[in-house]
């Protein structure tokens, strides 16, 4: 039973203000408290994406692709079957720390494949080794005429969008660094990833 709930009669120190009457409140306080903390934990987790897509960046003209793959339909697949390669190992890897970059992915007319990363931060070893084994494994469409790259720029548990828009693997620059100038797509496909 509180006869006076007034904080400025409390902090007065009138003999009317009862301790109780503070006390009360901070039991009342503390009830919230409690019931709050309580529904919180109860609360669904915010789940964050393992990997998120957000661009498909194509490093040749469109015109070298139509004449390379047979259709856009069958290119647009073969994007679409390693997008969720990558989502299936992001989804593996939840101790990755959050990146966000590019795999870029490489088919040749013999239906051997390649891929190269460029994240930021890098990829943990074994994350980085499973996303390049995953995007390899996806069967490519028929290409002919010479080598189909492309790149996807995603983000890994939760990373913003990289800031960048075009890839640039590190074996790339190493290449164009060794030729002394910059080097076209298919020139650099031929330095990194030899016959």
């Amino acid at each position: 039973m509180t006869r006076c709930a007034d904080p400025a009669a409390i902090a007065a120190g009138r003999r009317g203000a009862r301790v109780a009457g503070l006390r009360g409140t901070l039991v009342a306080g503390r009830r919230i408290a409690l019931v709050a903390a309580l529904l919180g934990s109860l609360a669904p987790a915010i789940a964050v994406a393992p990997l998120v897509q957000h661009d498909v960046v194509l490093l040749q003209p469109g015109t070298v692709l139509v004449h390379r793959v047979a259709g856009v339909d069958a290119m647009a697949s073969y994007v679409q079957a390693v997008g969720e390669a990558l989502q299936a190992v992001a989804a593996r890897h939840p101790e990755q720390i959050p990146a966000a970059g590019f795999v870029v992915v490489a088919a040749r007319p013999d239906g051997q494949t390649q891929a190269w990363l460029d994240f930021r931060p890098s990829l943990a070893e074994p994350t980085a080794r499973d996303i390049v084994a995953a995007s390899r494994a996806v069967t490519p469409p028929a290409v002919s005429g010479g080598p189909i790259v492309f790149a996807l720029r995603v983000s890994l548990w939760g990373a913003k969008a990289p800031a960048a828009y075009a890839p640039s693997p590190a074996e790339w620059r190493a290449a164009a660094a060794a030729a002394g100038r910059p080097l076209a797509t298919d020139d650099l496909l031929r330095a990194t990833w030899p016959d």
